[in-house]
């Protein structure tokens, strides 16, 4: 058993998860695995090497998402019994729900619940007040920034509100569901707002300058996208534009 989170990998890369999903395990009296993946058999091996004989006892998913969620039925047949615990939405499958506020045995860990929504409507961090940490899920990732996915339950209103609860925490570090470890939390979140006004401004000035299609912004702000990458500047445009019209 370790202090350390031990990141295993949920063995899913593509466009838009990168070298794929991270999960992070806890151990301790209660073995907890925070994300599911997506149900690759790599991953649940990986997992059970970790715990040895041992079973995991508890999932928490930061999100509903595919690439952090679809994992959970594989995950309940390796380990019958299993307690799966997120943030539920009306038409969910049974599980036990977070609240906001609530705190979760995880590992040796105590981990208080905080709705983080804006990327996703049930996406929740883990704070783990001790060592001033936090399980992100799909908040922050590096490099790059994350997706606002409009018209799927994205929020970009909502999302940065929740990277401003995440700030005032004074947070040291950050596990996230997407590439390396974040040490310096709180530097990386300013720059994330930072490069949402900017972009903000660029929208407005488009909208100035008479383009009031989302294909004509995103025409001229992401010249000579591939196909792949098209839609995803389409979303982002889009969360733009309807937080523009709720301001």
């Amino acid at each position: 058993m370790s202090d350390v989170p031990l990141r295993i990998p949920a063995f899913n890369p593509g466009p838009y998860t990168g070298d794929g999903n991270n999960t992070w395990l806890l151990d301790g009296v209660l073995p907890t695995l925070i994300d599911a993946g997506t149900g690759r058999a790599e991953h649940l091996d990986a997992v059970q090497a970790a715990l040895g004989p041992r079973p995991l006892v508890r999932v928490i998913v930061t999100h509903g998402h595919p690439d952090h969620a679809s994992g959970l039925p594989a995950l309940k047949a390796r380990w019958p019994g299993l307690d799966v615990m997120k943030w539920r939405l009306p038409g969910d499958d049974p599980c036990s729900p977070l609240e906001d506020g609530q705190t979760v045995h995880a590992g040796d860990r105590l981990l208080r619940v905080l709705f983080t929504p804006g990327h996703a409507p049930d996406h929740v961090s883990l704070w783990d007040e001790a060592s001033r940490e936090a399980y992100t899920g799909d908040m922050v990732i590096r490099p790059g920034t994350v997706l606002i996915p409009a018209g799927k339950g994205g929020n970009l209103r909502d999302y940065l509100e929740s990277l401003a609860r995440l700030a005032s925490l004074h947070p040291l570090r950050f596990f996230p569901g997407h590439g390396p470890t974040i040490e310096n939390p709180g530097v990386v979140v300013e720059e994330y707002i930072a490069h949402r006004r900017a972009r903000e401004q660029q929208v407005l000035a488009c909208l100035e300058a008479g383009l009031t299609t989302t294909d004509a912004i995103v025409a001229r702000l992401y010249p000579g996208l591939t196909a792949e990458r098209l839609q995803a500047a389409v979303m982002t445009v889009q969360a733009h534009l309807e937080k523009i019209r709720g301001r």
